[in-house]
């Protein structure tokens, strides 16, 4: 068996770690911040946290679709991730890169970073569901 199923939990795992960093820590210190400190920070945030959050969900789904294209039977629980793991990218670009947006063009309105916090915790989810999905698989093969 290849190593691949377990590159796939690494990766997985990376970003259950940073998902729950964001969540705790990072999206509720944009209130903590004064508007126009956040405003200059938040720019900076976005950039940084790209070169890290990019290559990881990258590879999380190209590693993921070569996975069931390649096997010699489609698993359910390949599916399920991967399907979780689309649905995270499509959330990420129609709801959370916007959000973002919204706060680079206006970091005092509040709303926006408070559903920020709220609205997260889907990605946290789907992140999380998507490493079980894979752990399970793991062990079964």
């Amino acid at each position: 068996m290849s190593n691949l199923p377990l590159i796939q939990l690494l990766i997985d795992f990376g970003l259950i770690v940073l998902i729950w960093m964001v969540q705790l820590i990072i999206y509720p210190s944009f209130l903590r911040y004064e508007s126009h400190s956040l405003g200059k920070w938040h720019l900076t945030y976005t950039g940084r946290i790209t070169v890290i959050v990019a290559p990881l969900m990258i590879a999380q789904i190209a590693l993921a679709s070569y996975l069931l294209i390649n096997t010699a039977s489609y698993h359910y629980l390949e599916i399920i991730a991967l399907g979780l793991i689309i649905l995270n990218w499509l959330l990420t670009f129609s709801i959370f890169i916007p959000f973002h947006e919204k706060i680079d063009k206006d970091p005092t309105d509040r709303k926006v970073q408070r559903r920020l916090v709220q609205s997260n915790w889907m990605r946290v989810v789907l992140f999380c569901l998507t490493f079980i999905c894979h752990v399970f698989y793991y062990l079964l093969v």
